[in-house]
C-alpha cells in the first residue's frame, strides 16, 4: 500500500502547479528510508513540501510524531473520493480531506478562506529557487497539462508572482457531499457549518476577501449583502460590442437589488488579476461598456476593503445605488467585524502553517467564529 500524503503536505501538493510537480524527483519510500537521510536530501520533501512531512494512518499502532515525518491519525470509513493517486510514488488525501485535516488546528475564518480558495480558480504558490529556474528552462510536455490549465498570474513583485490561474479544484457538489459524509467525525459538524459561507468562483485572493465583508452575516463581521455571483458571464449588447472586442465581459463581484431590476457590478483592483497599472485600458473601457447597459460599477482596491472608514464609506453608496436600506450596525456587529477583520487579511500561502493567523498563537487573542443556526 502508498504512504498517503495529508494536512499541510497534502495541502501544498494541490497547490502546487502540476508543471511544476512533474519536475520534480520522486520521494524515498518512508518505510524504506528507517534513517530518513535520504529524505532529508530529497528536493520534492525538503524544499517543495517541506517537512515534517505528514502522512494519514488509519491505525493508532501506526501513528508516530517525529521531526522528519508525523502520522495523522483517522478512524473508521474515508469519505469518497478521499484519496487520489499522486507523483512521486505517494498517494495523496483529496483538496477537502486536506483542508479537514488542517482545520483542527486553525480558526474558522482560516479554514473558510482555504474553502473559498479550493472552490475558486487561484492557487498562492511559491516555488523554490531551483524549481523556479527549472521552470522557466524546460518545456514541460505531459498529457495531463492540457486539461489542468495552470498559468502564473501577471505581476510586478515576488508576492505577486506567488499566484496561479487554474480550473477550480472542488465543485459545489463535492463539497457539499464530503460535508454530509464527515459530518459523524470529530470537527464534521463545524467543517459543515463553515462551508456554508464558502466565497465561490472567485478569481483572486482580493475578492475572496472583498465577497466576505460584503455577504457575511453581521453577527459574523460582514454586511449580510447577497451576492448574485463571482465572475459572472455579462453577454455584452450591440452598441456595447462597439466599445469591447468581445461578445461577453466578466463581472468579479455582481450586486442586484431586491427586485432585480438594478444591478451593481464591483470590479476588484489588484496587481495580480489586472496587471501592473491596476486600471488599464481595457478595464477602462470594459467598464464604460458595462454602464452603457444600464449597470453601475465600483472599481475597489484592496486599500478601500482593508481601511474599515473607506469601506463603509463605499458600501453605503453601494446601498444607495441598490435601493437598499442601510442600519447601522450594532455594538456587537461592531466588534464581529473587528475580529474579522483582524484575522481576513492575512498571507494567503502562510494559511494551514501551524502558527496561523498573522503568525501568532490562536490562543494570545479573540479569534473569528463561524456561528451556527439555531
Amino acid at each position: 500500500m502508498k504512504e498517503i500524503l495529508c494536512d499541510i503536505t497534502a495541502l501544498k501538493y494541490h497547490r502546487t502547479p502540476p508543471q511544476a510537480l512533474l519536475l520534480c524527483p520522486p520521494m524515498p519510500r518512508v518505510e524504506t528510508d528507517r534513517r530518513r537521510d535520504r529524505l532529508r536530501s530529497n528536493p520534492t520533501a525538503a524544499e517543495l513540501l517541506g517537512l515534517p512531512l505528514y502522512l494519514l494512518v488509519t491505525s493508532r499502532n501506526e501513528r508516530a510524531c517525529g521531526a522528519t515525518v508525523r502520522q495523522r491519525l483517522f478512524l473508521g470509513e474515508l469519505p469518497t473520493g478521499s484519496i487520489v493517486e499522486g507523483l512521486h510514488g505517494y498517494d495523496v488525501v483529496s483538496p477537502l480531506m486536506a483542508v479537514f485535516t488542517v482545520s483542527r488546528r486553525l480558526s474558522d475564518l482560516a479554514t473558510l478562506l482555504l474553502l473559498s480558495e479550493l472552490c475558486s480558480s487561484f492557487s498562492p504558490c511559491s516555488l523554490p529557487e531551483r524549481l523556479e529556474r527549472a521552470l522557466e528552462e524546460t518545456v514541460v510536455d505531459h498529457p495531463q497539462l492540457a486539461s489542468m490549465k495552470w498559468e502564473r498570474c501577471p505581476a510586478t513583485d515576488k508576492d505577486e508572482a506567488s499566484l496561479w490561474r487554474r480550473p477550480r479544484l472542488v465543485s459545489s457538489e463535492d463539497l457539499w457531499r464530503f460535508c454530509h459524509e464527515i459530518a459523524p467525525y470529530r470537527g464534521g459538524k463545524r467543517f459543515g457549518n463553515i462551508a456554508r459561507h464558502v466565497v465561490q468562483d472567485a478569481a483572486s485572493p482580493f475578492e475572496v476577501e472583498a465577497a466576505l465583508l460584503i455577504a457575511l452575516p453581521r453577527n459574523m463581521g460582514g454586511e449580510g449583502m447577497r451576492i448574485k455571483g463571482m465572475n459572472v458571464k455579462i453577454v455584452l449588447s450591440e452598441r456595447a460590442k462597439r466599445l469591447v472586442d468581445s461578445e461577453a465581459v466578466y463581472a468579479d463581484i455582481l450586486l442586484e437589488s431586491a427586485d432585480g431590476d438594478i444591478q451593481v457590478v464591483l470590479e476588484c483592483q489588484g496587481k495580480g488579476t489586472h496587471g501592473e497599472r491596476g486600471v488599464n485600458d481595457s478595464d477602462a473601457v470594459r467598464m464604460t461598456a458595462l454602464q452603457s447597459m444600464g449597470y453601475t460599477v465600483y472599481l475597489l482596491t484592496h486599500d478601500q476593503i482593508s481601511d474599515e472608514a473607506k469601506f463603509s464609506v463605499t458600501f453605503k453608496s453601494i446601498c444607495r445605488d441598490l435601493d437598499a436600506p442601510y442600519y447601522p450596525k450594532t455594538p456587537d456587529e461592531e466588534e464581529a467585524e473587528r475580529k474579522l477583520r483582524g484575522e481576513l487579511f492575512i498571507s494567503w500561502e502562510k494559511l494551514g502553517s501551524i502558527n496561523e493567523p498573522n503568525g501568532q498563537d490562536r490562543t494570545l487573542r479573540p479569534q473569528w467564529r463561524v456561528v451556527p443556526d439555531k
